[in-house]
């Protein structure tokens, strides 16, 4: 019970439920299920559950509820469960009330149990504090080495930044990583120097020099670095054939049918026939390569191709006897389809005796004659009393004491 003066009475007056007044002061109560706290005005419920007051049977269990409790009967369900029709099913301790989240944060029933989730996010720099406030995180004193070594860590709201401590350096010096003291200022690696294009810079302490690369010299008179041109500098000295100046240096090449050589300076023949680059035949010469053709065929034009001869229209004699076939690299001699046979030679044609090879189809009644490229069947009777013996015509004898002659008629 707290006592307040009666100034301060209204309704319930500075009490947070019931408000009474005694001797001319506010005495502040809280209803059943609920005690007063500390602060003699504000009302908490009480966990009848914790401080045993509940009235609950041994065959139950004290469920906490707000201004209350209840009596569950017990049941073989884990905890977060109730039995109901035998079955084991979730309690929504949310629903229930029986969680215990902070005012900061928000309910959330899971299968079994439940999650208290900060009703706000916070932002990076920042943290959750029990009651779900966003309070800010003091990086300088949670990280082990918030700022590198010459730097000091101030802490802000949400963040912190890094104070580089306080040194004097001379130009061409800057402040060591922990601040202590000074060391040179690498002018070439950090690109603060002043050396212009063709030139490289050196660096020196507090200090750098800018020298001529190699292939440049010093132009007084421009006051800058100049390239050399080797090429019109030492004529006929650096490369075999052809110099070509390029910016600090110069290149050497080759003129058609040359390779350089693995030197960079000298120039070696070119086989131009490991390419294939001729129809036919190829004979490589120094610095190019002829192409040529075999018996039969002609070089083009192109230097490349090969053309086939026609040597039958060509000829200002007979290759043939009877016909010239063209044929590529060369020409055959060919004979009429029948009654003829090539001669040995190739050229000439030689006539066919069909009636001695047997190539005739004359009866036997008929006597073969050959002619030139073919032949001829011819028939022929004897006269009376003569009879035909191969192609005799012999005289037949009925009188036997005649003297048999022999006549031949062709």
């Amino acid at each position: 019970v707290s006592l307040f003066s009666p100034s301060s009475l209204n309704c319930n007056g500075p009490c947070m439920q019931q408000c009474s007044e005694v001797g001319g002061h506010a005495r502040c109560s809280c209803f059943p299920g609920f005690f007063l706290k500390a602060d003699g005005h504000s009302c908490e419920d009480e966990n009848e559950c914790v401080t045993n007051s509940h009235i609950c049977q041994n065959s139950e269990r004290c469920v906490n509820t707000l201004g209350s409790f209840v009596c569950e009967r017990k049941s073989p369900c884990p905890v977060g469960y109730q039995l109901r029709n035998e079955v084991c099913e979730d309690i929504d301790e949310c629903v229930v009330r029986s969680h215990n989240c902070d005012r900061g944060f928000e309910c959330q029933n899971t299968e079994g149990s439940f999650l208290c989730k900060p009703k706000q996010t916070c932002l990076t720099g920042f943290t959750q504090d029990s009651h779900g406030n966003c309070i800010d995180v003091n990086e300088c004193s949670t990280l082990l080495e918030p700022c590198s070594a010459g730097f000091n860590c101030i802490n802000n709201v949400g963040s912190y930044t890094c104070q580089r401590k306080a040194i004097m350096c001379s130009q061409g010096y800057h402040s060591s990583p922990d601040g202590t003291h000074c060391i040179d200022l690498d002018e070439c690696l950090t690109g603060v120097h002043g050396c212009d294009e063709g030139q490289v810079c050196y660096n020196l302490p507090g200090s750098f020099r800018c020298d001529c690369q190699t292939g440049y010299q010093y132009d007084a008179t421009r006051q800058r670095c100049s390239d050399v041109n080797e090429c019109w500098l030492y004529p006929g000295r650096l490369c075999a054939q052809k110099c070509e100046n390029t910016p600090g240096s110069y290149q050497c090449s080759c003129t058609a049918g040359f390779s350089l050589a693995f030197d960079g300076k000298n120039c070696e023949d070119m086989n131009e026939c490991d390419s294939s680059p001729c129809d036919q035949e190829c004979a490589n010469i120094y610095g190019s390569y002829q192409c040529y053709c075999r018996q039969g065929f002609y070089l083009k034009e192109d230097g490349h191709s090969c053309g086939d001869i026609d040597e039958c229209s060509q000829s200002i004699g007979n290759l043939c006897a009877f016909k010239c076939v063209n044929v590529p690299g060369s020409y055959q001699c060919a004979c009429p389809p029948k009654g003829f046979t090539m001669s040995t030679n190739g050229r000439t044609c030689r006539d066919i005796d069909e009636c001695a090879t047997g190539g005739h189809n004359c009866s036997s009644s008929q006597s073969c004659y050959n002619v030139q490229g073919s032949y001829k069947c011819l028939s022929f009777s004897c006269p009376l009393n003569y009879r035909k013996v191969s192609d005799i015509c012999r005289e037949h004898s009925v009188l036997h004491h005649c003297e048999m002659e022999e006549v031949s008629i062709h």
